[in-house]
Protein backbone atom coordinates (compact mmCIF):
# COMPACT_ATOMS: atom_id res chain seq x y z
CA UNK A 1 0.00 0.00 0.00
CA UNK A 2 1.22 3.62 -0.84
CA UNK A 3 2.21 5.78 2.13
CA UNK A 4 0.36 9.15 3.21
CA UNK A 5 2.30 12.10 3.54
CA UNK A 6 1.40 12.95 7.39
CA UNK A 7 3.04 11.65 10.07
CA UNK A 8 5.52 12.03 13.26
CA UNK A 9 8.48 9.86 14.04
CA UNK A 10 10.67 10.11 17.53
CA UNK A 11 13.69 8.37 18.88
CA UNK A 12 17.16 8.99 21.12
CA UNK A 13 21.03 7.70 20.72
CA UNK A 14 23.21 7.48 23.74
CA UNK A 15 26.44 6.81 23.96
CA UNK A 16 29.56 7.60 25.99
CA UNK A 17 27.62 10.09 27.98
CA UNK A 18 26.23 11.74 24.43
CA UNK A 19 22.34 11.84 24.07
CA UNK A 20 20.68 13.28 21.08
CA UNK A 21 17.12 13.27 20.54
CA UNK A 22 15.86 13.50 16.92
CA UNK A 23 12.09 14.07 16.05
CA UNK A 24 10.76 14.26 12.23
CA UNK A 25 7.21 15.27 11.32
CA UNK A 26 5.43 15.75 8.03
CA UNK A 27 2.74 16.71 6.01
CA UNK A 28 1.21 17.10 2.39
CA UNK A 29 3.40 18.86 -0.05
CA UNK A 30 3.84 18.24 -4.05
CA UNK A 31 7.48 17.97 -3.41
CA UNK A 32 9.96 16.84 -0.98
CA UNK A 33 10.88 19.75 1.44
CA UNK A 34 13.14 19.65 3.99
CA UNK A 35 13.46 21.82 7.10
CA UNK A 36 16.31 20.83 9.67
CA UNK A 37 16.69 22.12 13.33
CA UNK A 38 19.69 21.79 15.40
CA UNK A 39 22.28 23.20 17.71
CA UNK A 40 24.12 26.01 15.80
CA UNK A 41 27.34 24.05 17.01
CA UNK A 42 26.10 20.90 14.95
CA UNK A 43 24.88 22.86 11.57
CA UNK A 44 28.22 20.84 9.97
CA UNK A 45 26.03 17.65 10.06
CA UNK A 46 22.97 19.23 8.53
CA UNK A 47 24.00 17.60 4.74
CA UNK A 48 24.16 14.65 6.21
CA UNK A 49 21.13 14.45 7.74
CA UNK A 50 19.53 16.19 4.79
CA UNK A 51 21.08 13.07 2.74
CA UNK A 52 19.54 10.46 5.35
CA UNK A 53 16.35 11.99 5.21
CA UNK A 54 16.19 11.67 1.27
CA UNK A 55 16.48 8.05 1.68
CA UNK A 56 13.75 7.64 3.58
CA UNK A 57 10.83 10.24 2.29
CA UNK A 58 10.32 11.13 -1.66
CA UNK A 59 7.15 13.88 -1.53
CA UNK A 60 5.94 16.09 1.62
CA UNK A 61 6.61 19.07 3.53
CA UNK A 62 9.00 17.38 6.45
CA UNK A 63 10.55 18.89 9.38
CA UNK A 64 13.58 17.33 11.50
CA UNK A 65 14.68 18.55 14.47
CA UNK A 66 18.30 17.51 16.68
CA UNK A 67 18.15 18.33 20.30
CA UNK A 68 21.26 17.90 22.35
CA UNK A 69 19.96 16.01 24.97
CA UNK A 70 23.81 15.84 26.94
CA UNK A 71 22.73 18.08 30.24
CA UNK A 72 24.85 18.55 32.43
CA UNK A 73 27.31 16.52 31.35
CA UNK A 74 27.82 18.90 28.43
CA UNK A 75 31.34 19.53 27.33
CA UNK A 76 30.45 23.25 26.39
CA UNK A 77 32.65 26.11 27.10
CA UNK A 78 32.72 30.26 26.52
CA UNK A 79 35.39 30.89 24.12
CA UNK A 80 36.86 34.08 23.62
CA UNK A 81 37.48 35.25 20.24
CA UNK A 82 41.40 36.92 21.28
CA UNK A 83 42.04 38.79 18.11
CA UNK A 84 38.66 39.99 17.50
CA UNK A 85 38.67 41.06 21.47
CA UNK A 86 42.00 42.87 20.59
CA UNK A 87 40.65 45.02 18.11
CA UNK A 88 38.14 46.07 19.79
CA UNK A 89 40.37 46.95 22.59
CA UNK A 90 42.85 49.28 20.93
CA UNK A 91 39.63 51.26 18.92
CA UNK A 92 38.56 51.47 22.57
CA UNK A 93 42.06 53.05 23.84
CA UNK A 94 42.67 55.17 20.32
CA UNK A 95 38.53 56.33 21.48
CA UNK A 96 40.35 57.60 24.66
CA UNK A 97 43.08 58.82 23.28
CA UNK A 98 41.07 61.31 21.09
CA UNK A 99 38.62 62.05 23.94
CA UNK A 100 40.95 62.36 27.11
CA UNK A 101 38.63 60.47 28.75
CA UNK A 102 39.34 56.91 30.02
CA UNK A 103 36.61 54.12 30.04
CA UNK A 104 36.31 53.16 33.76
CA UNK A 105 35.33 49.04 32.73
CA UNK A 106 37.21 47.80 30.15
CA UNK A 107 36.66 44.76 30.55
CA UNK A 108 32.73 44.25 31.42
CA UNK A 109 32.55 46.89 28.11
CA UNK A 110 34.81 44.03 26.34
CA UNK A 111 32.97 41.53 27.53
CA UNK A 112 29.74 43.26 25.69
CA UNK A 113 31.21 43.33 22.27
CA UNK A 114 29.54 41.51 19.75
CA UNK A 115 31.53 38.16 18.76
CA UNK A 116 33.93 38.61 21.40
CA UNK A 117 32.55 35.47 23.73
CA UNK A 118 30.44 32.83 22.66
CA UNK A 119 29.19 29.30 23.29
CA UNK A 120 31.04 25.84 21.37
CA UNK A 121 32.11 22.69 22.61
CA UNK A 122 35.40 21.59 23.85
CA UNK A 123 37.17 19.30 21.13
CA UNK A 124 35.27 15.90 20.52
CA UNK A 125 35.45 13.58 17.71
CA UNK A 126 33.50 14.58 14.72
CA UNK A 127 32.81 11.52 13.39
CA UNK A 128 30.96 9.63 16.63
CA UNK A 129 29.15 13.01 17.30
CA UNK A 130 28.13 12.23 13.47
CA UNK A 131 27.17 8.97 13.65
CA UNK A 132 25.05 9.32 16.97
CA UNK A 133 22.97 12.40 15.14
CA UNK A 134 22.80 10.31 11.66
CA UNK A 135 21.62 7.17 14.36
CA UNK A 136 18.72 9.45 16.40
CA UNK A 137 17.67 11.05 13.11
CA UNK A 138 17.42 7.65 10.92
CA UNK A 139 15.30 6.13 13.85
CA UNK A 140 12.46 8.73 14.01
CA UNK A 141 12.33 8.32 9.87
CA UNK A 142 11.70 5.02 10.66
CA UNK A 143 9.41 5.38 13.16
CA UNK A 144 7.90 8.52 10.72
CA UNK A 145 7.82 6.09 8.03
CA UNK A 146 6.21 3.81 10.03
CA UNK A 147 3.42 5.86 11.44
CA UNK A 148 2.84 6.93 7.44
CA UNK A 149 2.47 3.46 6.37
CA UNK A 150 -0.43 2.63 8.94
CA UNK A 151 -2.02 6.14 7.63
CA UNK A 152 -1.52 4.98 4.08
CA UNK A 153 -3.14 1.60 4.58
CA UNK A 154 -6.10 3.02 6.05
CA UNK A 155 -6.33 6.15 3.12
CA UNK A 156 -6.20 2.87 0.09
CA UNK A 157 -8.75 0.97 1.52
CA UNK A 158 -11.26 3.73 2.02
CA UNK A 159 -10.30 4.62 -2.02
CA UNK A 160 -10.36 0.92 -2.94
CA UNK A 161 -14.03 0.49 -1.62
CA UNK A 162 -14.16 4.23 -3.81
CA UNK A 163 -12.99 2.48 -6.74
CA UNK A 164 -14.99 -0.56 -6.48
CA UNK A 165 -18.35 1.46 -5.94
CA UNK A 166 -17.34 3.95 -9.17
CA UNK A 167 -16.86 0.35 -11.34
CA UNK A 168 -20.21 -0.10 -10.77
CA UNK A 169 -21.22 3.08 -12.17
CA UNK A 170 -18.94 2.05 -15.23
CA UNK A 171 -21.08 -1.05 -15.68
CA UNK A 172 -24.39 1.42 -15.48
CA UNK A 173 -22.57 3.34 -18.49
CA UNK A 174 -21.49 0.51 -20.50
CA UNK A 175 -25.25 -1.01 -20.57
CA UNK A 176 -26.45 2.08 -21.54
CA UNK A 177 -23.65 3.14 -24.61
CA UNK A 178 -25.02 0.79 -27.06
CA UNK A 179 -28.50 2.53 -26.68
CA UNK A 180 -26.97 6.13 -26.67
CA UNK A 181 -26.57 6.03 -30.84
CA UNK A 182 -30.24 4.92 -31.74
CA UNK A 183 -31.84 7.22 -28.79
CA UNK A 184 -30.20 10.40 -30.10
CA UNK A 185 -30.72 9.01 -33.71
CA UNK A 186 -34.63 9.29 -32.54
CA UNK A 187 -34.54 12.45 -30.96
CA UNK A 188 -33.15 13.79 -34.36
CA UNK A 189 -35.81 12.18 -36.79
CA UNK A 190 -38.57 13.29 -34.68
CA UNK A 191 -37.76 16.74 -34.59
CA UNK A 192 -36.61 16.69 -38.30
CA UNK A 193 -40.43 15.27 -38.89
CA UNK A 194 -42.11 17.94 -36.77
CA UNK A 195 -40.11 20.67 -38.52
CA UNK A 196 -40.99 19.35 -42.24
CA UNK A 197 -44.83 18.19 -41.06
CA UNK A 198 -46.27 21.18 -42.73
CA UNK A 199 -44.02 22.04 -46.03
CA UNK A 200 -41.36 19.66 -47.15
CA UNK A 201 -38.79 21.05 -49.56
CA UNK A 202 -38.55 20.00 -53.16
CA UNK A 203 -34.95 18.69 -52.30
CA UNK A 204 -36.24 16.70 -49.24
CA UNK A 205 -35.25 12.96 -49.48
CA UNK A 206 -36.32 10.26 -46.08
CA UNK A 207 -33.20 8.15 -47.14
CA UNK A 208 -30.77 11.24 -47.13
CA UNK A 209 -31.92 12.36 -43.76
CA UNK A 210 -31.82 8.75 -42.38
CA UNK A 211 -28.40 8.62 -43.70
CA UNK A 212 -27.61 12.46 -41.89
CA UNK A 213 -29.06 11.32 -39.04
CA UNK A 214 -27.15 8.11 -38.50
CA UNK A 215 -24.21 9.75 -38.98
CA UNK A 216 -24.70 12.44 -36.20
CA UNK A 217 -25.37 9.97 -34.17
CA UNK A 218 -22.64 7.70 -34.78
CA UNK A 219 -20.47 10.75 -33.02
CA UNK A 220 -22.59 10.49 -29.93
CA UNK A 221 -20.67 6.88 -29.25
CA UNK A 222 -19.28 6.82 -26.27
CA UNK A 223 -17.48 3.66 -26.49
CA UNK A 224 -14.11 4.64 -26.55
CA UNK A 225 -14.32 7.17 -23.54
CA UNK A 226 -16.02 4.21 -21.74
CA UNK A 227 -13.04 1.90 -22.91
CA UNK A 228 -10.69 4.76 -22.14
CA UNK A 229 -12.53 5.33 -18.09
CA UNK A 230 -12.44 1.23 -17.80
CA UNK A 231 -8.35 1.54 -18.43
CA UNK A 232 -7.73 4.41 -16.02
CA UNK A 233 -10.07 3.31 -13.37
CA UNK A 234 -7.85 0.17 -13.27
CA UNK A 235 -4.72 1.42 -13.28
CA UNK A 236 -5.96 3.80 -10.20
CA UNK A 237 -6.62 0.21 -8.39
CA UNK A 238 -3.43 -0.74 -9.46
CA UNK A 239 -1.63 2.09 -8.03
CA UNK A 240 -3.79 2.28 -4.55
CA UNK A 241 -2.38 -1.71 -4.11
CA UNK A 242 1.48 -0.79 -4.59
CA UNK A 243 4.01 0.19 -2.08
CA UNK A 244 5.74 3.02 -4.00
CA UNK A 245 5.38 6.57 -4.33
CA UNK A 246 2.14 6.95 -6.39
CA UNK A 247 0.42 10.17 -5.60
CA UNK A 248 1.83 12.50 -8.49
CA UNK A 249 0.68 9.25 -10.72
CA UNK A 250 -2.69 8.61 -9.23
CA UNK A 251 -3.53 12.33 -9.88
CA UNK A 252 -2.62 12.42 -13.49
CA UNK A 253 -5.06 9.52 -13.79
CA UNK A 254 -7.79 11.18 -11.84
CA UNK A 255 -7.51 14.29 -14.34
CA UNK A 256 -7.76 11.49 -17.49
CA UNK A 257 -11.22 10.40 -15.46
CA UNK A 258 -12.45 13.41 -15.22
CA UNK A 259 -11.54 14.36 -19.17
CA UNK A 260 -13.40 11.28 -20.36
CA UNK A 261 -16.49 11.60 -17.99
CA UNK A 262 -16.59 15.34 -18.87
CA UNK A 263 -16.62 13.80 -22.52
CA UNK A 264 -19.33 11.11 -22.23
CA UNK A 265 -21.58 14.09 -20.08
CA UNK A 266 -21.09 16.26 -23.01
CA UNK A 267 -22.09 13.79 -25.95
CA UNK A 268 -24.80 11.68 -24.48
CA UNK A 269 -28.35 13.59 -24.37
CA UNK A 270 -29.82 11.09 -21.96
CA UNK A 271 -31.10 11.40 -18.89
CA UNK A 272 -30.67 8.18 -17.35
CA UNK A 273 -26.45 8.68 -18.33
CA UNK A 274 -26.52 12.43 -17.15
CA UNK A 275 -27.30 11.30 -13.70
CA UNK A 276 -24.49 8.98 -13.24
CA UNK A 277 -22.09 11.15 -14.83
CA UNK A 278 -23.01 13.81 -11.73
CA UNK A 279 -22.77 10.99 -9.51
CA UNK A 280 -19.09 9.88 -10.75
CA UNK A 281 -17.99 13.36 -10.74
CA UNK A 282 -19.35 13.42 -7.21
CA UNK A 283 -17.25 9.85 -6.34
CA UNK A 284 -14.35 10.95 -7.93
CA UNK A 285 -13.80 14.40 -6.47
CA UNK A 286 -14.06 12.84 -3.45
CA UNK A 287 -11.40 10.18 -4.52
CA UNK A 288 -9.10 13.08 -5.72
CA UNK A 289 -9.49 14.67 -2.29
CA UNK A 290 -7.69 11.86 -0.27
CA UNK A 291 -5.06 11.34 -3.07
CA UNK A 292 -3.60 14.10 -2.21
CA UNK A 293 -2.45 12.75 1.09
CA UNK A 294 -0.46 9.96 -0.66
CA UNK A 295 3.22 9.87 -1.16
Amino acid sequence: MPKSMTGFGRAVATAENRTFRAECRSVNHRFLELSIRMPSAFNVYEPMVRAKAQDYVSRGRVEIKVIDETGGTSRARINVDRELARSYLDALMELELMTGMPSPDRIGWLSRCDGVLCAGQEDEDDEFVAELIVEAVEGALQKLNEAREEEGAFIAKDLLDKVAEFKEYIVLVEERAPEIPSIYREKLLARAEELLEEKRPEWYDDQRLFAETALYADRASIDEEVTRLAAHISALEEGLRSSEPVGRRLDFLIQEIFREINTIGSKAGDLVLTQTVVEMKTLIEKIREQVQNLE
